[in-house]
Formats: structure tokens, C-alpha cells, sequence
């Protein structure tokens, strides 16, 4: 079970300043740029446990120090994700190192389901721009692998799904990404990604949000739906408490004509 703390300290406070200094993107940065396989010492403290110390935190400044962390990352994260993925390959493939960074970086500036709401509307600006830039990049990933995914790619897209879910999580949020025309996107990264279960999951938590009632009704594919749902919360029974987050996320999916279009096939 992760360790929790309600005490601002002198530990946290600092780990708050590392994260919104400039040598954490620089870090960041040169770890994704370089994909080594293992990370130095400096890194691990700078990526990994500080980010650690402010997820473990759970008192009442907390949405104080996630605004303030937003407040200072998601511009740099959106330019970043713009300059270093089209969605076009070549693609780069995520290590586990990158992929662990990444899972930090995005628990502080996404996660909305364990009480980090957003709070100004500068940061749901910022959303917005970032779901523009995803839905570029996964338009991209579409026209450049039409049969299938490269399987290189495929974290990416997973991420980039991750990041689209969470902001369902935020109403306001939810009416612009219904702008977005994401339907047709989200079934092209169903039927191309070769049964991925991540992407499924994700595309289908997002479709449930974003799609108008009758389109639900006509859903073709409710037995794989239920597939995917079903298989995912087997897993996270077997994961434990530390899952269960996503658990409530996925149940939270599973609601009104959305659940009775592949209960009731």
C-alpha cells in the first residue's frame, strides 16, 4: 500500500520546487531524447521521487501544489508532445524508464479522479490545447497506419488515450472534446491496434462519455466491449488496492445506455 502523508514539510516543499524548476524538463527531456535504458541517481530523485512525494500527499494544500505544478508544466508538456510526436513513423519505442517518467508527469498534470478538479480557467485553456494537439497526432497515427498499428507505436497512442480519458473527468472539458469530432478516430484506433486491450479500454471510457445516446444504441462491437471491461476488472481485482482507481473510472464508464447496449445484446 502506498504510503501517505498529510503534513506539508520541509521534504515536500521541496520536492514541490524541484518539480517546477527548470532542470526537471531539462531532465525530462534529455531522458526521453536519449531512451537510455537505465536512469542515473539525479534523475530517479528528480523524475521519480520527487513526483513520489507529492502523489503520496494528501493534505489540505494539496490542490494548491497541483495547480501550482499545472500552472507551470502543461504549456511545456504541450509543446513537447507538438515538436517531438507528428504520429507519423518512424516511432520512437518507449523503454521502461521513459514510460515510468511519463506515468509521474501525467498522474500530476492529469489525473482528475482522485480530487485533483481543475481550479482556473487557464489550466482547462491549456487542456484544451492539449486535446487539440492529441487529436492531431492520433489523426496522424490513423493515416499512417491504416491496416495496423506499428506495434512501436502503440504506447503512444496509449498515452495520448490516457491523457483523453482524464479529461472526461471534467465537464467543461467533456463539451469540447464533443467538439472535437473524436468519434470516428477513437473506432479506427479500435480496429486498428490489433486487439490492444489499453487502447480499447481507453477509446471505449472515452466513446462512453463523448457519444450521444442513439449513437450508443448502434454499437456493433458490444461483445468485445464487454470483453474488455470484463478482463480489465478481473485484473484489477487481482492487482489489489493500488488499481483501484481506475477501477471507479471504468465502473464510472459503464453507466446508463452505455452499459445496456452490450448487456442487453
Amino acid at each position: 500500500m502506498a504510503f501517505v502523508c498529510t503534513e506539508f514539510n520541509e521534504t515536500l516543499a521541496r520536492s514541490v520546487d524541484q518539480v517546477c524548476s527548470p532542470t526537471y524538463t531539462q531532465m525530462f527531456e534529455k531522458v526521453a531524447k536519449e531512451q537510455s535504458n537505465s536512469l542515473s541517481n539525479e534523475e530517479l530523485t528528480m523524475l521519480t521521487h520527487y513526483p513520489n512525494q507529492i502523489t503520496w500527499y494528501e493534505g489540505n494544500r494539496r490542490q494548491e501544489i497541483i495547480e501550482r505544478i499545472r500552472r507551470t508544466h502543461l504549456k511545456w508538456f504541450n509543446t513537447w508532445l507538438s515538436e517531438n510526436y507528428t504520429g507519423r513513423p518512424p516511432y520512437v519505442k518507449w523503454n521502461s524508464a521513459m514510460i515510468n517518467i511519463l506515468l509521474h508527469i501525467t498522474n500530476l498534470l492529469f489525473r482528475m479522479d482522485l480530487g485533483d478538479v481543475i481550479t482556473s480557467d487557464e489550466t482547462r485553456d491549456t487542456c484544451r490545447h492539449i486535446a487539440d494537439t492529441i487529436k492531431r497526432i492520433l489523426k496522424s497515427v490513423n493515416e499512417s497506419n491504416q491496416v495496423t498499428i506499428d506495434p512501436a507505436g502503440i504506447p503512444l497512442v496509449q498515452e495520448l488515450l490516457q491523457i483523453l480519458f482524464y479529461f472526461t473527468l471534467d465537464s467543461e472539458l467533456v463539451i469540447y472534446l464533443k467538439s472535437l469530432q473524436l468519434v470516428d478516430p477513437m473506432n479506427v484506433l479500435i480496429r486498428t491496434s490489433n486487439n490492444d486491450d489499453e487502447i480499447h479500454l481507453q477509446a471505449y471510457r472515452i466513446l462512453a462519455v463523448i457519444m450521444g445516446e442513439e449513437d450508443i444504441k448502434q454499437l456493433q462491437n458490444s461483445s468485445r466491449i464487454a470483453t474488455v471491461f470484463i478482463t480489465f476488472i478481473k485484473n484489477v481485482i487481482d492487482g489489489g488496492i493500488r488499481t483501484e482507481g481506475r477501477l471507479h473510472n471504468s465502473l464510472r464508464s459503464l453507466k446508463g445506455e452505455f452499459l445496456s447496449s452490450f448487456l442487453h445484446t
